[in-house]
């Protein structure tokens, strides 16, 4: 956005307009790793008819979780991957372990039961509902946009199990997708109580995902991977590690740092919507009128969860940013801010709500 057409935040001060951290460069980055997460699902239809769902998420953990970490350890070093295994970090840190490798395998059993766009509709659409309950574990308001949310992606999987045509929605790969997002919402949990204690993200992603090689690779101790011989076996262990998973966590790492949250929820919602015109229209799987009346609802629904988490960090950072202001105005004139006034010392006002002016040159920086 240029500063011309920039809303100017007013402070106790002056008319000031908050840093922004907004890049096309890093929204681009954003979306390339939506879109490669999207294809998770369709990849794994390529795969060898003996490869099973269990064989295909070690496959994929194995590839790109050991290159996260080793990303992980040579740009952080051992000191601060250790944090994750402190006293008051390891617990998280087993759980979000133990998380990561439940999502693959029951994302990838989903998917196969119930095909690629609805299972990863329903997976990833339902995990920032799960996310919001588990929250209150963590003390976490739920907000009437949520809630709203939730009624709306629920009417989605009711409209996508409603039977008609020659579309079959299996009860059992809806399971294994909501238990998918319920996976994924741990680890996401998990992964936030970490960063709170003042974790490093990219160690947090590169410790779930490399050590989540170990649990997954006991479990299927004595499978069937011969699949990993033919070449269409071999190429979608490397696509899935590299090219769904090690890249574009590396790209969303990287495109975050220089894009707003906002921008990057709505980016986000590329990845279902990738993987449902992969399934319809690439591999051919068949949808009725139903089944795309509740796809749409889920992703409406995500897309609503999304803008309410937004609006409430947005509105947390421009909090922030006012005290900072106020701060700056009581060093240099020696008495409270204009905002600051008549309260006790350390007591921190509501923020007045942000009044935006005209985008007039006079306010350009």
């Amino acid at each position: 956005m240029d500063h011309s057409t920039a809303p100017s935040y007013v402070g106790p001060d002056r008319p000031t307009t908050p840093p922004r951290d907004v890049s096309r460069h890093g929204a681009a980055l954003v979306l390339i790793a939506a879109v490669l997460w999207g294809t998770t699902g369709a990849t794994q239809v390529l795969a060898p008819p003996e490869a099973s769902a269990l064989t295909i998420a070690t496959a994929r953990l194995c590839a790109g979780g050991l290159i996260l970490l080793a990303w992980a350890l040579v740009h952080s070093g051992p000191g601060r991957m250790a944090a994750c295994w402190t006293r008051s970090t390891w617990a998280f840190t087993v759980v979000g372990i133990g998380s990561v490798t439940a999502y693959q395998a029951l994302f990838f059993s989903a998917v196969r039961s119930t095909g690629v766009a609805t299972g990863t509709l329903v997976a990833i659409g339902c995990a920032p509902l799960i996310t919001g309950l588990l929250g209150l574990a963590i003390k976490e308001r739920l907000s009437r946009t949520w809630a709203m949310a939730t009624a709306i992606t629920i009417a989605g999987l009711a409209l996508l199990i409603i039977p008609g045509g020659a579309v079959q929605v299996r009860l059992s790969g809806m399971v294994y997708a909501l238990a998918a997002a319920a996976a994924y919402s741990t680890y996401t949990v998990a992964g936030r109580m970490l960063l709170s204690r003042n974790v490093n993200g990219q160690v947090v992603v590169g410790t779930f995902f490399g050590f989540a090689c170990l649990p997954i690779v006991v479990v299927t101790a004595g499978g069937d991977f011969s699949w990993l011989a033919a070449w269409n076996g071999i190429g979608v262990a490397l696509w899935l590690g590299l090219g769904a998973t090690a890249v574009p966590y590396l790209l969303w790492i990287r495109g975050l740092k220089t894009t707003t949250v906002s921008s990057a929820t709505a980016i986000g919602l590329a990845e279902p919507l990738m993987a449902s015109a992969l399934g319809i229209f690439v591999l051919g799987e068949e949808a009725t009128l139903w089944t795309l009346a509740g796809m749409a609802a889920i992703v409406a629904g995500l897309a609503l969860v999304g803008r309410d988490g937004a609006a409430t960090r947005n509105r947390r950072r421009v909090s922030k940013w006012r005290r900072r202001q106020w701060h700056r105005q009581e060093l240099r004139s020696g008495s409270p801010a204009p905002g600051r006034q008549g309260l006790p010392d350390g007591a921190r006002p509501e923020p007045a709500p942000a009044t935006r002016t005209d985008p007039s040159p006079a306010h350009r920086d």
